[in-house]
């Protein structure tokens, strides 16, 4: 399993250093592949730190992963031959703002939601009934965040498990999406995730937002 936290926090298997700068004497893995850039990482020292610059950093850091793809799929690829328990560290803590979340998001979860882990110690649920599907329906976490995204993007994402019975024997397989009624399909959990992620993306964005 892959697992995120910080240095400080519980660590699950390997600990792993996805921080520009590891911590000094830090005797572990580094893993630059998902660390910001010095440029990046100066820009977020001198903003405001608030919710527009988060934004912006998000945006930033995404178009740094999107530069790396053919490195992270070598990695992933790794991952899904060899897979063994680590941990992806940073310095924030897990309520805080960090990088690391959107390393799980964008990558982990979308490219090996099998073996995410999720944030360690984190406390927000696992499971809940998200907005527009099904009442009796719950969904994976890596799913929800990324339907909690797309709302909060202005994309009215609705997944409903489909049939019951593919549903009741494997909880969470398939989903049929539909944005603004349209019929986007019926897919599996990991087509889901490059579906939500595919929307998040700024080439769609700028043709699906009016």
């Amino acid at each position: 399993m892959i697992f995120t936290s910080f240095y400080k926090g519980e660590i699950k298997g390997e600990a792993v250093s996805i921080s520009l700068y590891p911590p000094k004497g830090w005797a572990g893995k580094h893993l630059p592949l998902f660390a910001p850039t010095p440029e990046l990482l100066h820009w977020w020292k001198s903003s405001a730190k608030d919710v527009a610059a988060q934004n912006e950093y998000k945006r930033r850091f995404h178009e740094i992963l999107d530069s790396r793809h053919q490195l992270i799929q070598l990695w992933v690829g790794k991952q899904k031959s060899n897979p063994q328990d680590m941990t992806l560290c940073c310095f924030e803590k897990t309520e805080d703002f960090c990088h690391r979340h959107q390393v799980g998001e964008e990558v982990i979860q979308v490219y090996l939601p099998g073996l995410w882990g999720g944030e360690v110690g984190e406390t927000r649920p696992h499971l809940k009934i998200v907005q527009g599907g099904k009442p009796n329906l719950t969904y994976p976490p890596q799913v929800l965040s990324l339907i909690e995204k797309c709302h909060a993007s202005g994309f009215p994402v609705v997944c409903d498990g489909v049939p019951p019975s593919v549903a009741d024997r494997l909880p969470c397989g398939y989903y049929r999406v539909s944005l603004d009624g349209e019929d986007l399909g019926v897919w599996s959990e990991l087509g889901v995730l490059g579906v939500l992620s595919g929307l998040l993306h700024e080439f769609y964005r700028l043709r699906l937002v009016p």
